[in-house]
């Protein structure tokens, strides 16, 4: 139910960086090593710089934005092969950076990190975008902006696009918002990332695997009363009683809604009833 220790320690390092320096990478690559201990951190690190090398290669021959675009998603689709597939739209392998760089295959969230990484090299102003349901890529230079899916082949989006794609995602009525076209930090984006394969693991009733999920994102945010309270739930619904108390009133510290307070504290008062 505990992540090695090594693996911890790295992530409560990435803890102390700020959202818009955190190292995404680094973190997607940790959290692969976590879902595939026997894989090398090393050899995927490069695998990746490679292909962010290459990638700038190619784009570095082009003088407007559209054609750097152009060749950048070239590259990543056609040359490299990355691309989503909606049938295995939860496969866990496709959530792993380590198995997204070998198949070419991921979810969008963790295409978007690679998309990123790429674009860093590439000296190209990258951000994933606060879209419901989705992770898509905002290119920007000067005013000129480009919106692409990794998902789709980097299929570049407009207005009309989005607006489809949200009535597809949360029906008919739904509209635009300009919260939509927000940037999210790549620790946000990490985030998002993380509890997406937390919930693969909930979803297949991995409780414990989902639990160093939640590790991790207590050490990520060491203040969130919300994921402390969810962890200390799941161990008491695993059977750690003393375990899940001491989480939830780490949640109570940091806990500031009076009646959540109250319910937190019948739990933590509950399970202290109980025998050992």
């Amino acid at each position: 139910m505990s992540l090695p220790e090594n693996l911890k320690k790295e992530f409560d390092g990435l803890a102390c960086q700020r959202d818009e320096g955190f190292d995404s990478t680094k973190a997607a690559f940790l959290l692969s090593k976590a879902l595939k201990p026997s894989k090398k951190i090393e050899q995927y690190a490069e695998k990746l710089e490679l292909i962010a090398t290459n990638c700038a290669d190619q784009v570095k021959h082009a003088d407007r934005f559209d054609q750097k675009i152009k060749k950048y998603s070239h590259f990543l689709v056609e040359s490299e092969g990355f691309h989503g597939d909606e049938e295995a739209y939860d496969d866990l392998d496709h959530m792993n950076l380590f198995s997204i760089l070998d198949t070419k295959c991921g979810t969008a969230m963790g295409l978007s990190l690679i998309y990123l990484h790429c674009a860093q090299k590439c000296a190209l102003q990258a951000e994933a975008l606060n879209f419901p349901g989705h992770s898509l890529i905002c290119l920007q230079e000067g005013a000129e902006r480009i919106i692409i899916d990794p998902f789709a082949k980097a299929v570049q989006l407009d207005a009309h696009d989005l607006r489809q794609f949200l009535k597809v995602i949360g029906g008919a009525d739904v509209e635009l918002n300009p919260k939509f076209y927000q940037g999210l930090s790549p620790k946000t984006l990490f985030m998002r990332h993380l509890n997406a394969v937390k919930a693969h693991f909930l979803r297949c009733m991995q409780m414990e695997k989902a639990l160093e999920m939640l590790q991790v994102l207590t050490a990520l945010q060491p203040k969130s009363a919300t994921y402390w309270r969810e962890t200390g739930l799941l161990q008491a619904r695993v059977g750690f009683m003393s375990e899940a108390a001491n989480s939830l009133k780490t949640a109570l510290k940091y806990t500031t809604d009076p009646e959540t307070i109250r319910h937190t504290q019948h739990i933590i008062d509950d399970i202290e009833k109980k025998p050992n």
